[in-house]
């Protein structure tokens, strides 16, 4: 079953094709935003929390009077978060306690999907929920216009990847999907169908952005965005030599450092205090 804000419905609902309500949905496409980077990192670490605590997260990021659903079946949940202007779905990520979450990102095989091929895992997280997510996405959307942003850390960040692809392919329009420490979602072919702006953000030496491994014919989906040691956000061209030179120095500065790099609460603070540097 799945379950929306306490009511049950058939799990695997029929799939709902958007109709004209889709053209009310704005079709400019994003271009790289701080502030707005900010405010999804933190609603990326809003999605691990409960419907009844979420609301305090919300209200700290200056969204109090926003409404907000939670999709569920099984391990596999998603928030809809939106006003009269704008509508976010924010994937959650990755569990240490929830072994089937584990287990969807340790699943390298990858599957067929819309568009190449796509990590088996992850897909098959996103499937869980992925009719339900849309259906009441539509629903809100209907006759309005609005911003859709999508975003999830870790493997919510791959869900929100595979979440936008498949928008797109519905004709829905995404204005910007940023991820978080987000693992490459699928092949070569996948990574190059995306039409939306996708901003890939990296905290320095974060060991989940590093799986699965391109040996195997992964690829990472989206412009990187990087977080270096000093907590500087850099965009644009970022050099191959800037990555390993900070990759070697974290290693020296505490143990556990590509761990400890991956936790969103990380992501958050630095962006809200980094400086920018970006060349193009």
């Amino acid at each position: 079953m799945s379950k929306i804000l306490g009511k049950t419905q058939v799990k695997g609902p029929p799939k709902v094709r958007p109709v004209e309500n889709l053209k009310k949905i704005a079709t400019t496409v994003d271009k790289f935003d701080q502030e707005t980077c900010i405010r999804l990192a933190g609603i990326s670490s809003a999605a691990y929390k409960s419907e009844k605590v979420i609301v305090h997260d919300l209200r700290a990021l200056g969204m109090g009077f926003h409404n907000y659903e939670l999709i569920s079946n099984d391990n596999a949940q998603a928030y809809i978060i939106w006003n009269d202007k704008e509508l976010v779905v924010a994937w959650r990520g990755t569990e240490p306690n929830e072994y089937k979450d584990v287990l969807a990102d340790l699943k390298f095989k990858k599957v067929v999907g819309i568009e190449g091929m796509v990590h088996r895992g992850f897909k098959g997280y996103v499937d869980k929920v992925y009719d339900a997510v849309l259906k009441r996405v539509i629903e809100i959307t209907k006759n309005k216009w609005y911003k859709v942003y999508v975003t999830g850390h870790s493997l919510g960040g791959a869900s929100a990847l595979i979440c936008t692809n498949r928008f797109e392919e519905e004709n829905f329009v995404v204005k910007a999907c940023y991820t978080y420490g987000s693992p490459r979602p699928g092949g070569w072919k996948y990574s190059r169908s995306f039409k939306t702006n996708v901003f890939r953000v990296r905290n320095n030496n974060d060991l989940v952005t590093k799986v699965p491994p391109s040996l195997f014919g992964y690829k990472h989906v989206g412009e990187l965005c990087y977080i270096d040691r000093h907590g500087t956000l850099r965009t644009g061209n970022v050099k191959w030599y800037v990555i390993v030179r900070n990759w070697i120095k974290g290693q020296f500065e505490r143990v556990g450092d590509g761990l400890r790099d991956h936790s969103i609460g990380e992501y958050y603070k630095h962006l809200k205090t980094a400086k920018r540097i970006d060349k193009r």
